[in-house]
């Protein structure tokens, strides 16, 4: 049986997945007040962090990083997918496919958080048919070692097919 914590894990990943994408789009929209995001911030904690004014002064700057918070975000719930997967044992031809893709794409992250690159085991050089959830046939030899880009795996919107089904289990 799967834990409710991983469950979470997968919703929870998804929705800061989806607050990173909108804080992309309205940081491309030019809709942050670069003045007061871009200043001095304290936080007091027993131990206080200060983040002094410089990084987030520019629009560039804050597109580029709410950019790379989807990017990271994306990573976390491939991370999530796959530890519920570690927990399901029987897997049918459609499942298996998603767990290997969902495993690909999150090895693909942890080797370039900034530029993911498919990294694929020998043995886990295949082509897995993500029809089911009206996506590609992923092939991991030919994505091997090339850059990950979303179309490859058919785009978010197949990735949140996935998630549904992975939940499903």
């Amino acid at each position: 049986m799967i834990s409710q914590e991983l469950v979470e894990s997968v919703e929870i990943s998804f929705e800061i997945l989806e607050h990173a994408i909108r804080t992309m789009c309205y940081s491309e929209l030019d809709a942050f007040d670069v003045d007061l995001f871009g200043q001095d911030l304290q936080l007091n904690l027993e131990e206080n962090i200060q983040f002094p004014r410089g990084k987030f002064t520019t629009h560039e700057n804050i597109v580029r990083t709410a950019q790379m918070s989807v990017s990271l975000s994306f990573a976390a719930t491939a991370i999530a997918m796959d530890c519920l997967f570690e927990n399901v044992n029987t897997l049918d031809t459609d499942s298996r496919a998603a767990k290997e893709v969902i495993k690909a794409v999150r090895n693909a992250f942890s080797h370039g958080i900034a530029a993911p690159t498919w990294f694929v085991k020998s043995h886990k050089l295949a082509k897995y048919d993500l029809g089911f959830v009206l996506g590609p046939i992923v092939d991991l030899e030919t994505l091997n070692r090339s850059g990950f880009d979303y179309s490859q795996i058919g785009g978010l919107a197949v990735w949140y097919r996935l998630k549904e089904h992975v939940l499903s289990l």
